[in-house]
């Protein structure tokens, strides 16, 4: 009942559950339903703050979270150690929020990329102890970090390191480590973003302070807005406790946005309903701009600022870098691709290279090419840094894990990371990571199936149908939209319209839906007027014109034979 051979872009395709052909959107529905085990009225489609579970049923957070509120009690100073990525600058943003809101004085430090790199220096824990702090809290840093925990044992700096990247066989010795990641934890399914554990620290501590009639008057609800965008940021499965967190951080987002997240939102021009495909299109790469290219310490402010006018400013200068990003980022693309040629290997550095976009690139040739890329730049003591991204199936975490001996420090999940490369262990390291590609890729290979939900007749996309598939919203990693298949439709009309977004008129002779393809090319050739294909997507609500219509957001497409 599926199209034999390969899509476009050289998929296969499979039943996701089984086969599903509907006829009308009740059809549709109610087959998505039990082949997902849902009913309209689960809990899923209505996730309750109140099902997280107990923070202090994660790994050392009893002794965290009591550690804080001793710092709270006693005024002590405490600083936060962040990270430059959209995960780090919003958890350091959340933590100043709320624990300024207490009454603390606290501090903060973000790493620049290029110079420092990811983790916790030495240097920061001793600045930050000469300035009186006497307690410090990471962000998305710290597993890996073990002189800085070492450095603030020898200066009686209680340091904790909340964290979600993969130990390494040993842990840090810092007075607690909040890592889901870690052998003895698993807390929420190990799915937490940096952010994530971070604001679960905040819940624990607002919890004991409860206990004792001292909660601050802060809602700690009012965070949850970048809670959302650092999970989807940072590409967390959206299943579970995420999603919790996610429907209900979309939801602020979507009414009651902190003023740094409205004026970002006002200067990437989003006017249409929140989803997460926005955070990922039009919030998170304008928060990410500013440790790429320049410092997050900006970004940082954005989050946090509680004035309208610097909101705004700040807004104004991310997007600016944001659009200098793309430039470099192309370029060091091109530069890549010439340098790669014909090589197997995806492993890559140059000395013009900036360490801003080194990631997004790997990004880049790993979606071309089917496999992870590691893509480096020279720091200015001349080590190699790379940065790994990779493609469903293959795990980066595992991947650096693979080239240690190859490496002097790293730290990364499944989907990225990155590390210093030793010095004259570049070739070394390619054999590794090769090896490691080659090792992982026979569980890659289930990844080249396209799952497909069920057939659609064109009667079936109906807004009825659009605004159900909807509430399985939010969407991403671990909880992908539904993909429908339209099988021997005609495209009776083609518009190419700004920024490579195609418009399509599909019919199959009597009914008619409007298709639309964003960045057509591997499928460009197979969506030409008066060809006769299968195409494959999801069926959306159409915002921009509103008033019940429905569009079918084509991703693929194979020939109709």
């Amino acid at each position: 009942m599926l199209p034999e051979g390969r899509t476009a872009k050289g998929r296969k395709l499979a039943w996701r559950h089984g086969a599903l052909l509907a006829e009308d959107p009740a059809e549709a529905w109610n087959g998505l339903l039990e082949a997902r085990g849902l009913k309209e009225s689960d809990a899923f489609f209505s996730p309750r703050l109140s099902d997280l579970p107990d923070p202090l049923a994660m790994m050392d957070m009893d002794k965290a979270a009591t550690r804080v509120v001793a710092a709270i009690r006693d005024a002590e100073k405490i600083h936060i150690f962040g990270d430059f990525d959209a995960d780090g600058v919003n958890g350091t943003a959340v933590l100043i929020e709320a624990l300024s809101a207490a009454g603390v004085d606290v501090s903060f430090s973000i790493p620049h990329r290029a110079d420092e790199g990811h983790g916790i220096g030495v240097l920061p824990v001793q600045k930050a102890v000469a300035d009186g702090a006497v307690l410090g809290l990471s962000v998305d840093t710290g597993t890996t970090c073990f002189d800085a925990c070492d450095a603030a044992q020898e200066l009686d700096f209680d340091l904790i390191v909340s964290d979600h990247h993969l130990p390494d066989q040993s842990l840090p010795n810092a007075f607690a480590l909040l890592n889901p990641a870690r052998a003895d934890c698993g807390f929420a399914d190990r799915k937490l973003c940096g952010t994530g554990v971070a604001f679960f620290l905040l819940m624990a501590v607002w919890k004991k302070l409860s206990d004792i009639n001292e909660r601050p008057a802060f809602d700690l609800r009012l965070l949850l807005d970048r809670v959302a965008v650092a999970t989807i940021a940072d590409v967390m499965d959206l299943v579970g406790v995420n999603r919790v967190l996610v429907y209900h951080g979309l939801q602020r987002l979507n009414t009651q946005p902190s003023i740094g997240m409205q004026a970002l939102m006002t200067i990437a021009k989003v006017k249409k309903t929140v989803t997460s495909e926005t955070i990922g299109f039009y919030l998170a790469p304008r928060i990410n701009a500013a440790g790429r290219l320049q410092h997050g310490e900006a970004a940082m402010r954005l989050l946090s600022t509680h004035d309208s006018d610097e909101a705004a400013m700040l807004a104004e200068e991310l997007d600016a870098t944001n659009k200098e990003r793309r430039k470099v980022e192309i370029e060091v693309f091109k530069q890549a691709e010439l340098i790669l040629g014909d090589d197997d290997i995806l492993a890559v550095y140059d000395q013009r290279w900036h360490a801003g976009v080194v990631g997004l690139v790997a990004g880049r040739l790993a979606r071309k090419h089917g496999k992870p890329a590691a893509v480096g730049f020279v720091t200015p003591d001349g080590a190699v840094r790379v940065s790994l991204r990779g493609m469903p199936g293959f795990h980066i975490g595992e991947l650096l894990n693979a080239c240690a001996d190859c490496l002097e420090g790293f730290g990364g999940h499944a989907g990225a990371g990155g590390g210093s490369i030793k010095a004259g262990h570049w070739d070394a390291f390619r054999l590794a990571f090769s090896a490691s590609i080659a090792s992982q890729s026979s569980q890659a290979a289930d990844h080249l199936i396209l799952p497909v939900d069920g057939v659609l007749a064109l009667g079936c996309l109906h807004i009825g149908l659009a605004e159900r598939l909807a509430r399985f919203e939010p969407i991403g990693r671990g909880n992908t939209a539904s993909t429908w298949l339209l099988k021997d439709v005609q495209i009776a009309d083609r518009r190419d319209l700004k920024g490579g977004v195609v418009r399509l008129k599909l019919t199959d002779g009597s009914r008619w839906i409007d298709g639309i393809v964003f960045g057509a090319g591997a499928i460009n050739d197979d969506i030409q007027a008066g060809l006769t294909v299968s195409v494959l997507g999801q069926l959306q609500k159409d915002d921009y014109r509103g008033n019940g219509a429905v569009q079918f957001v084509v991703e693929d497409v194979i020939a109709s034979v």
